[in-house]
């Protein structure tokens, strides 16, 4: 069979027939993969490699090997811990990447106009999000963004956030269009990375995208003779999925119990009711026109126009009187049991303002909202099943930072990476006879299954990787002085996932969500807090989408570079970004079968944190070797092994 065939019909039934044998074993067996050293030195130098992966892939869109050397030879030389924390303080002392401003400096590039129509100018969002996950330096910032993108989550679907308008807004200013709305909530995201979560949450209940996603915007008082009552949209969703959750939580994260063993709501329906009275009366920001309806503006904050927030009169409906107001009702809101101040009864827009403040106050406060966010945070970045003691550690520096402060995210995260169940997925024993680190993994407690856009952003990032646009003018990175590498919202039926575009409020997948099969009824330890092990990223892996993101990568692997149709320049002919991925090293080295081991080793740690077990290596080396052993077949060779390593569930899982 000669080298073509690897990728050919037969070459990819045998490559996929390998890789059910690979999840076998990954399934069956104790994972342990080697890595040979002389001598006690390059042990050392090993495991710190193999922590240093392990955290960068947590940290980062995907670990480059500079990044892992540098950070490696810090943790020699202050310890672990010591070097990561000051790795997440230089990154959050990064200046923050735009995802608007870089949109307009693409479209500039093209040499088009932000609110130019009938050209798809929103595609460009798309390619801004995939240039400063792969190429631009505030790599956390960005993780964490990314993050919390999946919590407080708006989505293109059904709104009005693909359109080239740019409506006037007085004083002959203009807003900013409207698909650049959401570059503009995902900035907010990307500066409140390491900022407080209680201005965070004010931040996103008054943006104009999480407004008319939710529907708070224009949400009016009631009316009861017009049977209008406020929307509650947005009210239960700040409650359940963006403060407290459903029932209310310890520290550590298990459940609370009534006397009957049952599950405590955190709120009811009047709890709703009455925080859905808070948001009322927001408005889209005008200079110059004062009605309730005006145009939208996506560039600015929402602001209050105080006719429409209810003023705590007339808002409920008299019982024995069906159709009129009951003049009875409390003048106050209560939200979780604490009553807001009451209104003046001549009601400004700083008044109004100042109790949707509180009433954002009271929910931040909220005893759940620790162990709520933080688990999910947890889930987002480092594992799907934090411990009890893992959460309550984490909850301790929502709850105080150290100085006092309650919300600091940038502590939370820095607590989240840095825990030690953070790498306790992979334990690094020393052995002798030969001399070498065994990897060994600890299982489905300590692991998740890698997000589909993951897979993809850390693939490319180890690949060395260089841009150019075939077909066209190679633009240039204003901040990094090296071309966009694009991928667009093409990808997305490979991926089932693209920034920007959840399917509703619940992200991609649910928290809780357990993919049919073993996991199911399973019991697990008891340093789990639930009596249940979740994979929420299974959601999104079905079959369609898993042989879908095969054949892609097989592409990928192929080709040795990734390549999508971009936006048309000035003269309207198509351009395609070409992402190459640089192998030399790796080519050279395959020229002799003796050098294969090696060759996964690197992949190995690039891709999979060296968890890459002996037995999905001996089944990769078999299925190559067993096709050809050529020198000159070596571009065969070095596709089938990146390919097997990049589909392995080594790779797809994260310990």
């Amino acid at each position: 069979m000669n080298a073509g065939s690897l990728f050919g019909s037969t070459g990819q039934l045998r490559v996929i027939a390998m890789l059910g044998l690979l999840t076998t074993f990954a399934l069956s067996s104790a994972d342990a993969g080697t890595f040979e050293a002389d001598n006690g030195r390059e042990v050392r130098a090993i495991r710190h490699k193999i922590r240093a992966s392990q955290f960068l892939s947590k940290a980062t869109f995907g670990a480059t090997k500079e990044q892992i050397d540098d950070l490696a030879e810090r943790i020699g030389q202050v310890g672990y811990r010591r070097a990561c924390g000051r790795w997440i303080d230089q990154q959050f002392g990064l200046p923050s990447s735009s995802h608007e401003d870089l949109a307009r400096e693409m479209v500039a590039a093209n040499g088009r106009e932000p609110n130019q129509s009938g050209i798809g100018i929103n595609a460009y969002r798309y390619q801004a999000w995939w240039h400063i996950a792969l190429a631009r330096e505030d790599q956390l910032r960005q993780k964490v963004a990314w993050a919390l993108s999946q919590i407080f989550v708006i989505s293109h679907t059904g709104q009005a956030f693909n359109s080239e308008t740019a409506p006037g807004i007085g004083n002959n200013e203009t807003a900013i269009p409207y698909w650049l709305g959401m570059s503009d909530y995902y900035d907010m995201l990307v500066r409140n990375a390491d900022g407080n979560y209680r201005d965070l949450l004010g931040e996103v209940t008054m943006h104009p995208c999480m407004g008319v996603y939710l529907s708070s915007w224009r949400n009016r008082k009631a009316n009861i003779p017009a049977g209008r009552w406020p929307d509650e949209n947005y009210a239960r969703e700040i409650m359940q999925l963006f403060s407290v959750g459903l029932y209310e939580l310890r520290q550590d994260g298990r459940l609370k119990l009534d006397e009957n063993g049952e599950s405590i709501p955190t709120y009811d329906n009047h709890g709703i009711t009455e925080v859905a009275r808070v948001f009322t009366g927001f408005k889209q920001f005008h200079n110059t026109d004062t009605r309730f309806h005006g145009r939208r503006n996506y560039g600015h904050p929402m602001v209050m126009h105080h006719q429409e927030h209810d003023d705590n009169y007339n808002y409920q409906e008299d019982p024995s009187n069906p159709g009129e107001p009951d003049t009875n009702a409390p003048k106050s809101k209560t939200i979780f049991g604490v009553t807001l101040q009451p209104l003046p009864s001549n009601l400004t827009n700083r008044a109004a303002m100042d109790e949707v403040n509180e009433a954002l106050d009271v929910i931040a406060n909220h005893p759940n909202v620790a162990p709520f966010i933080c688990r999910l945070l947890i889930q987002r970045l480092v594992k799907s099943n934090p411990s009890r003691a893992y959460t309550r550690r984490v909850t301790r520096v929502f709850r105080d930072n150290g100085s006092g402060q309650r919300g600091d995210l940038q502590a939370v995260v820095k607590a989240v990476l840095l825990d030690p169940e953070a790498v306790r997925g992979q334990r690094l024993v020393r052995r002798r006879d030969p001399l070498r680190v065994e990897v060994v993994t600890r299982g489905t407690e300590h692991s998740r299954l890698k997000e589909p856009i993951q897979r993809v952003t850390s693939w490319i990032r180890a690949m060395r990787p260089t841009a150019e646009i075939r077909g066209g003018t190679t633009h240039l990175d204003s901040v990094t002085g090296q071309p966009y590498m694009m991928l667009t919202h093409n990808i997305e039926s490979d991926l089932g996932q693209m920034p920007f575009k959840a399917p509703s409020v619940f992200n991609f997948y649910l928290q809780d969500y357990q993919p049919p099969g073993d996991l199911i009824g399973h019991v697990p330890s008891r340093r789990i807090p639930r009596e249940a092990l979740f994979a929420p990223e299974f959601q999104v892996m079905t079959a369609l989408t898993a042989n879908r993101l095969m054949n892609r990568f097989m592409v990928f692997s192929r080709n040795r570079y990734v390549e999508y149709r971009t936006r048309s320049e000035g003269d309207n002919e198509a351009r395609w970004c070409k992402i190459s991925f640089n192998l030399d090293e790796e080519l050279e080295l395959a020229k002799d079968v003796a050098n294969l081991p090696e060759i996964l080793r690197r992949f190995d740690l690039l891709l999979c944190n060296g968890s890459l077990s002996e037995q999905t290596k001996a089944g990769i080396l078999d299925a190559v070797t067993s096709e050809t052993t050529s020198p000159s077949q070596n571009h065969a060779i070095l596709q089938a092994l990146l390919c097997a390593v990049v589909l392995s569930p080594d790779c797809a899982i994260e310990q």
